[in-house]
């Protein structure tokens, strides 16, 4: 684990969700990546990955609990790093959390609040990069895609100059902690059948970490001048104070193809 009082000319980036399934693919892109010089993984217990203990990652434990009521001495962790890219890949499911109000509260709320914390008020501009999913709407009826859909509004609003939403499709290749049985079988059928027909199926876990970490290098401008990505719809992301891009399932494949 590298020293945190160490500098570097390169830049630095702040991931939540490294131990995840999507989150340990974005660790190992930015530690393969030498735009990134400094790595800072927030999470809520020591891990013990071999990427974890890479000479460019800082490990900082965090009471997300206490982050979201505002504990000075849980956001100045935050703040002390200054990120140049803010990755976030830290998320669950209503059943590993223990029922909505939980769900949300891991979801949304430990994101928002890191995400307001890393944010560097008068500072330079900054960056983060979300992974949403792909029918996420802020007016659904369902919890799942409501939670992702406040949670890209909410990103949109902290003054970030660039935005960048991963929409993407089944998480094919997932490593999980606990196997998810319906999610196994659910695999077969969107790897087997219906990626032949579709773009949007699935994407490799492996393949959106390594678009994560290009994209928000890239930023929304050079994203733009690619051709990758799209504008948001709907009044609340597109009238954030920063530029917001949405990057699909078909889009990140595409881009993955490049990298």
């Amino acid at each position: 684990m590298a020293d945190s009082s160490s500098t570097s000319s390169g830049e630095t980036a702040l991931l939540l969700g490294a131990t995840g399934a999507v989150g340990s693919e974005v660790l190992s892109s930015l530690i393969a990546s030498p735009h990134y010089t400094t790595i800072h993984s927030f999470v809520r217990k020591p891990s013990s990955t071999p990427s974890s203990s890479d000479s460019k990652v800082i490990e900082h434990v965090v009471d997300f609990e206490k982050l979201c009521e505002g504990d000075a001495s849980q956001v100045e962790k935050f703040i002390e790093v200054k990120a140049d890219s803010v990755l976030i890949a830290l998320g669950t499911t209503r059943a590993a959390a223990g029922g909505a109000k939980p769900f949300e509260r891991i979801d949304r709320e430990y994101v928002l609040a890191a995400a307001k914390a890393a944010r560097v008020e008068g500072g330079k501009p900054q960056k983060v990069v979300y992974c949403s999913a792909q029918m996420a709407d802020s007016t659904s009826r369902f919890l799942y895609p409501k939670s992702k859909g406040l949670t890209e509004e909410g990103l949109s609003s902290l003054g970030y100059s660039d935005v960048i939403l991963f929409r993407p499709g089944f998480l094919y290749g997932a490593q999980r902690a606990q196997p998810r049985r319906l999610e196994h079988f659910y695999g077969l059928l969107t790897h087997n059948v219906l990626s032949k027909i579709s773009d949007s199926a699935e994407i490799p876990t492996s393949v959106l970490g390594k678009c994560m970490v290009e994209a928000v290098r890239m930023g929304a401008e050079g994203l733009k001048s690619k051709g990758i990505g799209s504008k948001p719809s709907g009044a609340a992301l597109a009238g954030g104070a920063g530029s917001v891009v949405v990057i699909d399932n078909g889009q990140a494949l595409k881009m993955g193809k490049t990298l």
